[in-house]
């Protein structure tokens, strides 16, 4: 008998986009639905599979949305007609106390926060999901101790929670890797870190990411897992929800000279992830170039230029940050005699040296790190050529200082 589940979490429905500063009312509206969109492409998919796992945080308590409820109780009115049961847990950003003044349809099930278990049998195959949610926004004890495996072929636990090692997230709900493995589930279902992670296969644990990446610092494809489970084990496949996504792209302009060569470039770019469907592109301009001098009002004019007549479905949405700083004169740098002068003095002996270094494979008299060796060794000669100059360049800019 096969058994198919959706593993999802982090949708935050409702929650709005940051870091976009001016946009189009096209575009508001466009992003005001991405998350509702992503939602409702999770719904059709747990429509074909036997239940749904989410993971917390579905709502922001925060970002009162009444929009997000409505949504929200739509799709999982959906799911119970076609009895396609769920199974929820509240996470750090809508604790269990909020969920009280929700009506939750039949066969949605959210677990309380000193943990349960819930079992069914789907074609013969008995299945157990235990679960436990935040009670409070800042959960600090180790909410695995409250989950008890119950009986059945297949074991699994829903939970919203830091597993430890992670970076960029409160360490609400902690854990080790360790806990979970000493318990007897087949598969984890977490929720909390917005970064996709299959951290382990034997058991499975898994953080699915969320579901639409709502700023910069969550770029890429997001989704959920969807899981299948046979009598020779479990198959996790992660499937694309998000209409939106965030792409970020550093794009060195030393050799640009003028602005028409830069919106060449960038319109170069924005035809590489326009495939992706609705795309928000920060694009990052560094290094020392002569553009320096336009300042940050001029690249607000290119902004508007490439942004026209973006309104259609595989949008490309262009944001830049300017990183530039002002032309190196490395010439002059070598006649002082401060640390930049020895810096580029010692970058200029060591180019000269590294062909033969590369060659007679003594890259450990330089490096003791195999890693960094393996690296340098499998560059192709057209970008190992430069390379120490391009890292005297980076370094000078960071210490004359980016914009």
């Amino acid at each position: 008998m096969e058994v198919t589940f959706v593993h999802a979490a982090d949708l935050h429905l409702g929650t709005p986009f940051k870091g976009l500063g001016k946009t189009q009312p096209w575009l508001k509206e466009r992003l005001v639905a991405a998350s509702f969109q992503a939602f409702k492409a999770l719904v059709d998919l747990a429509r074909d599979s036997d239940f749904l796992l989410m993971a917390g945080d579905i709502l922001e308590v925060d970002y009162p949305h009444l929009r997000a409820q409505l949504e929200l109780a739509k799709g999982l009115k959906i799911l119970s007609r076609e009895g396609v049961r769920v199974f929820m847990v509240a996470g750090n950003h809508d604790p269990y106390p909020f969920w009280r003044g929700v009506n939750l349809p039949p066969g949605v099930h959210l677990f309380p926060p000193q943990g349960g278990v819930e079992e069914m049998v789907l074609g013969g195959t008995r299945v157990s999901v235990s679960g436990v949610s935040h009670g409070e926004k800042r959960v600090r004890e180790n909410l695995v101790r409250c989950l008890v495996p119950g009986g059945g072929d297949l074991r699994l636990a829903l939970i919203h929670a830091y597993l430890q090692g992670q970076e960029g997230h409160d360490p609400y709900a902690p854990c080790a890797l360790g806990d979970l493995v000493s318990r007897d589930f087949h598969y984890w279902a977490l929720g909390h870190i917005h970064r996709r992670q299959e951290v382990m296969e034997d058991p499975w644990v898994i953080y699915p990411g969320n579901i639409l990446g709502c700023h910069k610092g969550e770029g890429g494809m997001k989704g959920c897992y969807r899981v299948t489970w046979r009598e020779e084990g479990l198959e996790a496949e992660f499937c694309p929800l998000s209409p939106v996504v965030w792409e970020t792209r550093s794009l060195d302009v030393e050799g640009v000279e003028d602005a028409e060569a830069l919106v060449e470039l960038l319109e170069g770019l924005k035809e590489e992830v326009r495939w992706q469907g609705g795309t928000l592109l920060r694009v990052c301009l560094a290094g020392p170039s002569p553009l320096y001098a336009l300042g940050q009002d001029s690249w607000g004019q290119v902004e508007d230029m490439l942004n026209e007549g973006e309104d259609r479905e595989d949008f490309v949405w262009l944001i830049l940050e300017d990183r530039l700083v002002q032309p190196l004169d490395l010439a002059g740098l070598t006649h002082g005699e401060d640390f930049l002068a020895c810096l580029v003095e010692e970058a200029r002996r060591l180019e000269k040296e590294m062909e033969g270094i590369l060659e007679e494979g003594e890259l450990s008299l330089l490096w003791g790190r195999r890693d960094v060796i393996r690296w340098i060794g499998s560059l192709p000669p057209e970008e190992r050529d430069g390379l120490v100059t391009r890292a005297m360049k980076r370094a000078l800019a960071l210490m004359l200082g980016e914009r």
